[in-house]
């Protein structure tokens, strides 16, 4: 037991049967102080340890025989988890498992057939262990902008000033909400030892093409030269406003002959200035960035505000540039005190990504979307559901890297407002009775939405703020991280299984003839289905017809001006994203040929003695897809990065702005015409695609089936390309 500390999980075992120090200390045999010096880690004896517990025990603790046993285990293999992981049980076994496994491999004499297997079990055994070791989890909220987030995830996580602080409740949301466009970046709220804001600002470079974009645009239009519109080129409302305030630029309102006048210090500005490299030069200047150092605030008593006040009113101010010494940033942490306790032994960062006000498929969202520590929550509208953000998102997950929607991994949340619900009707044409059949009637029209585009099986749940208690949807997010881990408990319960039916059975002749008829059918198969079929279409493609479907001109313009990088609609990602759209496309037909041909050996009577490992091979399979599409992703992106980010094609495309209606479709046509120019990028990355394709899905399935397989190259990128700087 040495070296373990104690002193957290007996205080809370005591806590948990409502036992005092005093009489706990009396059944131990032991003095209050020294009970009350255990649990505050002061004293480590085994022997007063071991009294504590068995005095717990027979106090009626239901965990304390358990947790002695638990600290006199010796894990091998995997890091000790907590106590009170809910996956423990699955980690003891695994662990257990292991140590079999390495002791299985020791003997060289084994069957080839059987020790590739083993080999391979170990392999994903240790990756899912050391998934369900870990506690951290992120819930992410993706939506578009206005459409609700910020405010349902307030009240979802109590995250509100007291009622007696804001006029009405809908006012008492800490993060700041409106009709859409208000927050300036990502927050992320974890919990803490104190109340407090941290921010990571935004980059020299990212903070000055900013600005720059806020000067071009308003230069272009107060220097006539460009009308004011509606999708004039420049910065988003969040950003123009916080420029505003970092500069002392705000417009200013006054009233004339009863008429309210706004006065824009801005257009004097540029008046002053005789070019707009000037005027650029003296906004940066008002904005004293060299001041702007501060990264955290935290709560100070002495302000005799309450906590969540405090943070309320601080978080608006760096959220709208309000502060002498803070930069902009680029992401935001919250950090309060208990926070996200409800979801019990699990450590919850909850995520309020940046709304979608354009393009959906976005860098930052497919990073949430790829993290398997992270469940997804697409907010939409009651009316809208699912939405066209959800569907899009989803569409690409299936499409992208065939990600299961019914894991865990994403759910909806549809925030309706007062009488939407009770609007709906059912086939009859009867309004809803009541929110509750409301929402059951909405739920089933969404679920035959999604079911016709080959999107079944996400949950659903709806949260009015201002009448919906918020526990019941807590609790199904809750259920939703629940569903990721199970699915990975499940995966290691299957391979231990699978492992154990192996080991137990290695000395029957009939299993090494089951094993060794399985690797030869599937050797045949590797020799009939060896090449990934031709190229579909290019990966630029997905670029091309991104731009298309842009929303606001703006969007791309700000991208032209960044050689194609730019956080609203990155064009360098979605040519990695088309990369393994064609990369699923083209491996689609092989994938399924490989799962008619193992249905075919699970239902071959003599082979039921290797029925588990058969089905591992599957899982394998599906694993080694997953690692080829993103790789193909990320290849995608590095092939064209370094040609684009140097060429003259940005400059070209960023003077189309200005030249009339049809900005888009210039801009398109210009990079259609570059894109098949270089053919020499087409080819680099079919020949990285096919390479790729060898080494993440042939070679990986050899090993497992021929015996003089060269190790397979699992690890890392295994193409040598450059990657993006961090």
């Amino acid at each position: 037991m040495g070296g373990i500390s104690h002193s957290a999980v007996l205080a809370r075992l005591r806590s948990e049967i409502g036992v005092t120090q005093a009489a706990l200390a009396t059944e131990a045999g032991l003095d209050q102080s020294r009970v009350s010096r255990i649990e505050k880690g002061e004293v480590s004896s085994e022997a007063e340890v071991e009294k504590v517990l068995d005095a717990l025990t027979a106090l009626g603790s239901p965990q304390a025989r358990a947790y002695k046993e638990f600290i006199g285990r010796a894990w091998e293999n995997i890091a000790p988890p907590s106590f009170f992981n809910p996956q423990r049980a699955c980690l003891e076994i695994a662990d257990e498992a292991l140590r079999d496994i390495d002791t299985f491999l020791a003997d060289e004499s084994r069957p080839w057939p059987l020790r590739r297997q083993i080999e391979r079990h170990k392999d994903t055994l240790i990756k899912g262990a050391n998934y369900l070791q870990k506690m951290n989890h992120n819930i992410a909220f993706i939506g578009p902008i206005g459409v609700g987030k910020s405010t349902g995830l307030s009240f979802l996580f109590d995250l509100l000033v007291p009622p007696t602080l804001a006029s009405k409740p809908i006012d008492r949301p800490v993060l700041e909400t409106g009709a859409g466009g208000t927050t300036i970046c990502e927050v992320h709220i974890k919990r803490g030892p104190e109340f407090g804001i941290s921010l990571l600002p935004m980059s020299e470079t990212e903070l000055r093409d900013l600005v720059a974009d806020f000067c071009a645009s308003r230069w272009a239009v107060l220097k006539g030269e460009l009308k004011e519109s509606a999708d004039n080129a420049g910065v988003s409302r969040e950003h123009d406003r916080a420029i505003r305030n970092m500069s002392g630029l705000t417009r200013r309102r006054s009233t004339e002959n009863g008429k309210i006048v706004y006065f824009d210090p801005v257009s004097d500005l540029v008046a002053s200035c005789a070019s707009e490299d000037e005027f650029r030069t003296r906004v940066l200047e008002l904005m004293k960035l060299p001041e702007r150092t501060q990264r955290e605030l935290w709560y100070d008593s002495v302000t005799r505000q309450h906590p969540m006040e405090w943070v309320m009113k601080t978080f608006r101010e760096v959220n709208n540039g309000r502060l002498a010494d803070v930069s902009l940033p680029t992401s935001i942490d919250l950090i309060i005190p208990e926070f996200g306790r409800s979801f019990g032994e699990l450590e919850i960062n909850v995520i309020d990504t940046k709304g979608v006000d354009d393009v959906a498929v976005r860098e930052d969202l497919d990073l949430r979307l790829k993290d398997p520590r992270t469940a997804v929550v697409f907010c939409t509208r009651f009316n809208d559901a699912p939405g066209v953000t959800t569907r899009s998102l989803l569409q690409h997950m299936h499409d992208t890297y065939s990600e299961p929607v019914n894991t865990g991994k994403v759910s909806i949340l549809a925030l309706p407002r007062t009488e939407e619900a009770r609007a709906m009707k059912d086939d009859a044409g009867e309004v809803a009775m009541d929110d509750a059949e409301g929402y059951a009637f909405k739920q089933m029209q969404v679920e035959n939405e999604l079911a016709a585009e080959d999107l079944a099986g996400v949950p659903m749940v709806f949260y009015n703020v201002q009448s919906d208690d918020a526990a019941p949807v807590r609790g199904a997010l809750f259920d939703q991280l629940n569903r990721m881990r199970s699915t990975v408990e499940a995966r290691l319960f299957d391979l231990c299984a699978a492992a154990d039916e192996v080991m137990k059975n290695h000395e029957a002749q009939a299993l090494t003839a089951a094993m060794e008829e399985v690797a030869e059918r599937l050797n045949s198969f590797l020799d009939a289905h060896p090449a990934l079929p031709a190229r579909e279409r290019h990966a630029y493609t997905e670029a091309l017809t991104t731009i298309g479907g842009v929303r606001y001109a703006a969007t791309l313009w700000a991208a032209t001006r960044r050689n194609g990088e730019y956080s609203g609609f990155n064009i360098i990602h979605n040519i990695g994203v088309g990369a393994a759209k064609d990369a699923r496309q083209r491996s689609d037909r092989w994938f399924s040929s490989l799962k008619d041909y193992i249905a075919v050996m699970k239902g071959d009577e003599g082979l039921q003695l290797a029925e588990k490992t058969i089905s591992q091979m599957e899982q394998s399979a599906i694993a080694t897809r997953t690692a080829f599409l993103e790789a193909v992703q990320r290849a995608g992106m590095e092939v064209y990065r370094g040609p684009l980010s140097s060429a003259s094609i940005w400059s070209q495309c960023a003077a189309e702005w200005g030249a009339g209606p049809g900005f888009k479709g210039r801009v398109a046509g210009n990079l259609k015409t570059w894109f098949e120019d270089r053919a020499d990028l087409k080819d680099k990355l079919e020949e990285i695609t096919n390479v790729l394709w060898d080494q993440l899905v042939i070679a990986p399935m050899r090993r497992l089936v021929a015996e003089n397989a060269p190790e397979a190259g699992l690890g890392g990128n295994v193409i040598p390309f450059p990657t993006k700087a961090a």
